[in-house]
């Protein structure tokens, strides 16, 4: 379709705010239908033609015709955009990490200093080993735009080296204050947030040498907290409506310590527990802001029992001070089965009171292996071997085969299945998605009675896991059904080309028969009273 004009947005957006909030917001998909029969909409023909067109593109989207991009850039949908941004309740951004959501314009000034300061080489070292030698000359803010965002061929693992540019400059007390003043004001103004639950790094100490940012040394974590207070404390001094909870991140990778000072990551972590204690007996405004902590980093080898018990004790004395344990788990795994696993370990033994992704708990598993089921065979028909440590391989290799090892052989290396041995294939993948369908609902309705509640990504999910095809897949509507108790976050949205408003329309998009527009109004806002947010609605009309 052709480009249309801001105006005729808007006039969409004006007509589909009359009929949703004569409607009580319904889903999207009975909106759209409404509002294409509507006389309101009739009047203007182009503006029927429009809504008609997408609704057959929202159809064609969910028939895999086309991506979802096609439905952000189309006039409704940009309308809708522009709906969202305009409702009177601000959003709450529950899950945001400082470094990749600085743009480019914040960064590439900064950045530029140390490229042209007497540690030039050290950083265009640490910046070529980590994006390559094409990553130089830097020139301007386009050329860092181009680094700090993740492209489509990338997954988790590139995704967790590609933030370095941002870590290199948060290296000062005075540039925390200055990003988290930008961060606030970007989100307040350009989508509609009005409390950010931000993620960030106390300390960012490795046993490993790629992962030491230079100049490290010169900030403490009481510095980090401190400037990232003072930057939205002062926005909030401007816009009283706004709010903010720091969330201090320890990555869970057992090398994530400092082995100069402390023998173990148990050891380090303990310290860093009493330094954030320390911080809020010495600065007691700091209470009412600071009281949660994080995990993030790479689970996939963090699933076992004895995985959790290094930070155990450290979470326990933070529960006890009255903080609260939120941890990314179930993003990523080797097997799902251990995916579940690592969500069951972080309730059980961290006591977790908020699970960020839980990927692992939404997926069907029946859909999971009987995918899995027809890659493997579509390879095993022509004769290919199944990659050791490729997905595939290590889901086969957890499967139990019992006396039916030689399929599993037969599998990996490639030698073609009898009709038998491919019946025997399909029983055992078969018991392998009930059993972990069992141990996923056991672990979903413990989470449900113990009110943890689940913070979902879709973006961050579909483009770092690979492990749904598609935004339509995530389960995000499933777990609202269920009962979950959900919010909403956009990790870490620059990096990941997305925004808040978007992954609201990510939400509606995919399930358009079902999910409620004042059911998504209410998780994003935390607003519980169904007719305030139907008055709400009804003063947009105007």
């Amino acid at each position: 379709m052709p480009i249309k004009s801001q105006a005729t947005i808007s006039d969409i957006c004006h007509k589909l705010t009359k009929i949703i909030s004569e409607t009580n917001a319904i889903s999207l998909g009975d909106t759209l239908e409404l509002a294409a029969n509507s006389m309101l909409v009739k009047e203007t023909s182009d503006v029927q033609k429009d809504i008609i067109h997408f609704r057959n593109l929202l159809s064609s989207f969910h028939q895999d015709e086309v991506g979802i991009e096609v439905l952000f850039q189309h006039s409704v949908g940009k309308a809708l955009f522009e709906f969202f941004k305009k409702f009177p309740l601000k959003y709450q951004e529950e899950h945001i990490h400082l470094t990749g959501s600085l743009d480019a314009d914040f960064i590439y000034p900064r950045l530029k200093k140390l490229l042209e300061g007497p540690n030039a080489a050290i950083y265009e070292k640490k910046i070529t080993e980590t994006y390559g030698k094409d990553a130089l000359p830097i020139k301007t803010a386009s050329d860092v735009d181009k680094l700090i965002r993740l492209k489509d061929n990338e997954r988790f693992e590139d995704y967790l080296k590609i933030l370095l540019i941002p870590k290199l400059i948060l290296t000062d007390k005075k540039t925390h204050i200055e990003a988290a003043y930008h961060m606030a004001d970007k989100l307040y103004h350009e989508y509609n947030i009005g409390r950010i639950r931000l993620k960030f790094s106390f300390t960012r100490d490795s046993a490993k040498e790629e992962d030491v940012i230079p100049g490290l040394s010169e900030i403490s974590p009481e510095d980090v907290t401190l400037g990232l207070y003072e930057g939205f404390m002062q926005f909030q001094k401007e816009h009283p409506d706004f709010d903010f909870i720091l969330s201090p991140s320890f990555r869970k990778e057992s090398h994530f310590y400092d082995p100069k000072r402390f023998k173990t990551k148990k050891e380090f972590f303990l310290h860093q527990v009493e330094l954030i204690l320390g911080l809020i007996e010495k600065y007691p405004y700091l209470k009412s802001k600071l009281h949660n902590v994080d995990t993030v980093g790479n689970e996939k080898e963090l699933y076992r029992k004895i995985h959790f018990e290094e930070m155990r004790l450290g979470f326990r004395k933070l529960h006890y001070k009255g903080f609260q344990l939120r941890s990314h788990h179930g993003e990523t795994w080797h097997t799902l089965r251990k995916g579940v696993q690592a969500v069951d370990n972080a309730m059980n033994i961290w006591h977790i009171d908020t699970l960020e992704h839980g990927l692992s708990l939404g997926l069907n598993p029946n859909y999971y292996f009987h995918s899995l089921f027809e890659r493997v065979m579509e390879k095993n028909h022509k004769g290919l071997s199944i990659p050791e440590g490729s997905h595939e391989a290590l889901e086969l290799n957890d499967m139990d085969w019992n006396e039916n090892k030689i399929v599993l052989e037969k599998l990996l290396k490639g030698e073609r299945l009898s009709t038998q041995e491919v019946n025997l294939f399909i029983k055992t993948k078969f018991h392998t998605a009930r059993e972990i369908e069992h141990y996923q609902h056991d672990v979903l309705n413990r989470m449900i009675n113990k009110n943890v509640s689940l913070i979902s990504l879709p973006s961050s999910n579909n483009k770092l896991t690979a492990f749904f095809p598609d935004f339509k897949d995530h389960p995000f509507s499933w777990w609202e059904k269920k009962g979950v108790k959900l919010g909403v976050g956009t990790d870490n949205y620059v990096t990941l080309n997305t925004n808040f408003i978007q992954e609201m329309l990510i939400l509606l998009f995919t399930d358009r028969d079902n999910l409620k527009i004042t059911k998504l109004l209410m998780v994003v806002t935390g607003e519980t009273r169904r007719p305030f947010i139907s008055q709400l609605l009804w003063q947009m009309r105007k």
